[in-house]
């Protein structure tokens, strides 16, 4: 039997205590956590919960009984950090903060179940998150790149309602520690066997007629017109930002769109764009014939994931060959690739951009996995 640290209940050798900052909170926090995330090899609500003075970490499915969870219900002020109907962004809540914070644990399915089997804690008003840069854990596959693991959703949530992100940082300490010890000891304990693998490459051969006609490729990424869920309109999500780049001769193309509905509360400032330009932006006949001329008649579209096509596709434009390189570059990478910024900087050890669009910014990053996949692949 390995020593295990009684605190952290990690082996000694993983223990993290020494890291845990003792940071004291204005909200109450309280974790409610599925039994079934209690043993996980790490336990990001108990870290979080041993970072914070005063918090509670209660064990189980339902809820509605326990003392501790029903006088939080009675306070009528406390709110669950968790996407859903209703939910208000975190940064809405900066002047009206909850006196405790409730954070159900576990996987999505689990947390799901815990929510059902505890009514009058799914009843509690929500708040949600929309964090700028996807999770860390890169032990755990998240189920897309907005979700985080428990410790850097409540570190960046008490960050915002307390002003002071950096403060409440030093809670991704511990955790930033255990990912690297725990990809350590996976690389140490590989089976022998599995060393024996295929080539690096293998599964690029959607590349292939790009490695015969590198002018066919066009690498797009397109953001919609984005609508807080309680008073979004109806219809599908609109095109407002395409940018696209043909990597062989270096052209660049950019269309900012006018909406066709209200333009998104928070739309301009994620996108870096002045929603003057929004507003004031190309109308859609315009910018489907410069679209059409830019593309010429043999385009390959290559995106992350299938959201910039999808946009064109709802604006009525042809649908054309395409290509995911998110596909490519996790079945390259064999893990999650933490977003079109990580896979970049895994694939080619490229660093994010610093421009102000997001657009442009993200672009540079797809170019860089393009580069390198098709170094990968033969071109």
């Amino acid at each position: 039997m390995r020593e295990t640290c009684l605190r952290c209940r990690r082996p000694s050798t993983f223990c993290y205590c020494a890291l845990l900052p003792d940071l004291k909170t204005k909200a109450a926090v309280l974790f409610l956590q599925h039994p079934r995330e209690r043993d996980v090899a790490i336990g990001t609500a108990r870290m979080a919960h041993l970072s914070l003075v005063g918090s509670r970490l209660l064990q189980g499915v339902g809820f509605d009984d326990h003392p501790v969870v029903a006088q939080a219900v009675r306070s009528g002020d406390a709110a669950l950090l968790f996407p859903g109907e209703g939910a208000v962004p975190v940064q809405d809540c900066v002047g009206r903060p909850p006196s405790t914070l409730v954070v159900v644990d576990g996987t999505w399915w689990q947390a799901k179940q815990v929510l059902a089997l505890s009514p009058t804690v799914a009843a509690l008003p929500r708040m949600s998150l929309a964090p700028q840069r996807p999770s860390t854990y890169r032990i755990r596959r998240e189920p897309t790149d907005q979700h985080l693991s428990t410790v850097e959703a409540v570190a960046l949530t008490l960050g915002i309602l307390e002003g002071d992100p950096r403060r409440f940082a030093r809670m991704l300490a511990p955790f930033d520690f255990m990912v690297e010890r725990q990809l350590v000891a996976r690389e140490l304990h590989v089976p022998r066997q599995r060393k024996v693998t295929r080539p690096f490459y293998r599964g690029l051969g959607e590349l292939g007629p790009l490695v015969r006609a590198p002018q066919r490729a066009v690498l797009i990424h397109g953001e919609d017109n984005a609508q807080s869920r309680p008073d979004r309109d109806p219809g599908s999500s609109e095109l407002v930002h395409l940018v696209a780049l043909r990597p062989a001769t270096g052209e660049r193309f950019e269309a900012v769109l006018r909406p066709r509905r209200r333009l998104g509360a928070r739309v301009a400032e994620r996108l870096g764009l002045a929603a003057g330009d929004l507003l004031h932006g190309e109308e859609m006949p315009a910018f489907l014939a410069r679209w059409r001329d830019f593309l010429g008649s043999d385009a390959l579209l290559l995106g992350w994931g299938r959201h910039g096509r999808e946009l064109l596709l709802a604006e009525s434009v042809a649908p054309l060959e395409f290509i995911d390189l998110r596909s490519l570059t996790v079945r390259t990478l064999r893990r999650s690739a933490g977003g079109v910024e990580g896979g970049a900087r895994r694939l080619g050890g490229l660093e994010p951009g610093r421009q102000a669009q997001r657009a442009a910014r993200l672009l540079g990053s797809l170019e860089g996995i393009y580069g390198a996949l098709m170094a990968r692949a033969g071109a």
